[in-house]
């Protein structure tokens, strides 16, 4: 009878220190014993079940050919590509149950950055932000690394007939470590939903995507995964592996010219619509499944749902959300696919 008041006792305790803090409540031994025993960004069992209960890293990671190759991409459990200034696009990659080292290169924030990371985690490595940008950041309680506060988690490579601005990469773990002591919870369990494939969707071996007249990304379908390419070839890492997500999901947003401009005073893109509803399309196992995607707040997760009404279900492995614009705001965007 003791040993039960005890549990009881320290059960109560437990409750009050962490509060609703959910997340933080998973993380104590003995509560949450049914938690699953999956990563959140891939669906994918750990290497180790420590892993688990650490904060994941968000790394904007360039996409522009005269960086190429880029590193680290591979490693990615997730990615979320959006539009920015000069009609190419940039990467935010998130690193949970995986590292990478290097990743990079890594370039500047911007002021959707919040949007795309919540609630996934606060804590984001990039090269800076202007004092607008730098203040949205401080707003959403976002932890920023930059290379003057990141020691040796950041560092510059030798590239010969690369611009410096090509030059600044990354150690996630190194990261991590330094961000953790700002945030320090796991990505949300139920982020995406994993599983076998819905009934139904449209053949889908080939997709074309159109972020501006300057940005044509092409994907196509093979042994399970979606092979990438930009500018007419494979996008390779420096590893010389070809990024090849086994889900792409498109998500298309309201894309305007910000406010907020750069020293010359080229105006940044802008995403006009980070919550509400909007068309969503996910490419899995060489189909097409359509939908929405919905989200209540910034603070909330995004919603996917397929047009019955079901969670668009997921296959295990890298995922890359390509934030298209849509036919409503100043900048458009499209995407095709075949079978």
């Amino acid at each position: 009878m003791a040993a039960v008041v005890a549990v009881v006792v320290v059960a109560a305790v437990a409750f009050v220190l962490v509060g609703r803090n959910s997340s933080a409540l998973r993380r104590l031994p003995g509560i949450g014993a049914g938690a699953p025993s999956y990563c959140p960004l891939s669906g994918k069992k750990p290497a180790n079940k420590d892993l688990l209960s650490r904060p994941a890293v968000a790394v904007k990671v360039e996409n522009n050919p005269d960086a190429y190759p880029l590193s680290g991409l591979d490693k990615a459990e997730l990615i979320d590509e959006e539009l920015v200034e000069g009609g190419i696009t940039r990467f935010m990659a998130f690193y949970h149950c995986t590292d990478a080292d290097p990743v990079g290169p890594i370039r500047s924030s911007r002021e959707i950055d919040p949007a795309i990371m919540e609630p996934i985690t606060k804590i984001l490595a990039a090269a800076g932000g202007n004092a607008q940008v730098r203040a949205i950041l401080k707003k959403h309680d976002v932890h920023l690394i930059d290379e003057p506060h990141a020691g040796s988690a950041m560092f510059r490579r030798q590239r010969p007939g690369k611009a410096a601005e090509h030059t600044l990469y990354g150690n996630t773990a190194k990261l991590r470590k330094i961000g953790e002591r700002f945030f320090s919870d796991p990505p949300p369990e139920d982020t995406f939903h994993f599983g076998p494939a819905p009934k139904g969707g449209k053949p889908a071996h080939q997709i074309s995507i159109n972020f501006s007249q300057a940005e044509t990304i092409h994907y196509v379908y093979s042994h399970g995964r979606y092979e990438r390419s930009d500018y007419g070839a494979p996008l390779r890492m420096e590893n010389g592996r070809q990024l090849a997500p086994s889900n792409v999901i498109i998500e298309e947003h309201t894309y305007v010219l910000s406010k907020i401009t750069d020293v010359i005073g080229t105006h940044s893109t802008h995403i006009k619509d980070p919550t509400g509803k909007g068309k969503a399309v996910l490419f899995r196992d060489g189909k097409a499944y359509f939908g929405t995607w919905s989200r209540q707040a910034i603070e909330s997760p995004v919603v996917f749902k397929l047009r019955n009404g079901k969670d668009m279900v997921l296959h295990k492995g890298q995922t890359v959300i390509e934030l298209v614009p849509n036919h409503k705001g100043e900048l458009q965007g499209s995407f095709s696919f075949s079978g």
